[in-house]
């Protein structure tokens, strides 16, 4: 507690304005934009950064927005694989073009193929751990 009587910042849970000013700065707005977005002032927004609750609210913000960006990625990964080898393909595209589409897509194809020997060497990796892990040891 405080001289005043009055808790500390530290001691309160982060307000909600404060909690809807972290969601926007996970989203990318700037410090100045969130306070102003919410009806706060920057400096008092700033003085949360010492909050115990602060860094991890805004990191739990951060990975939602980054999960929410993956699965909108991954539900849009079919059309722009589709567009990019109607791109590569099209006789009317420019040399170059058709070029850099070409070679995307063979990255991609070398990409997964690497992921999945890899999966798959983990997968061995793993059992081999798996199997010395029942193994009894024999003390002489």
């Amino acid at each position: 507690m405080s001289n005043t009587g009055r808790p500390k910042r530290e001691d309160l849970s982060l307000p909600p304005k404060v909690q809807r000013a972290l969601v926007l700065r996970s989203g990318g707005a700037t410090w100045k934009d969130c306070a102003d977005a919410v009806g706060l002032r920057p400096e008092n927004l700033r003085k949360y950064r010492d909050h115990p609750d602060f860094n991890g609210f805004l990191d739990s913000a951060l990975k939602d927005h980054l999960r929410d960006s993956h699965s909108a990625l991954a539900a849009a990964a079919p059309r722009v694989a589709q567009r990019l080898v109607d791109i590569a393909l099209d006789p009317a595209t420019r040399s170059y073009a058709a070029v850099g589409a070409c070679s995307e897509i063979f990255k991609i194809l070398q990409n997964g193929v690497i992921e999945t020997e890899q999966r798959q060497q983990l997968r061995e990796i793993q059992d081999q751990l798996t199997n010395l892990e029942r193994m009894k040891t024999i003390n002489f």
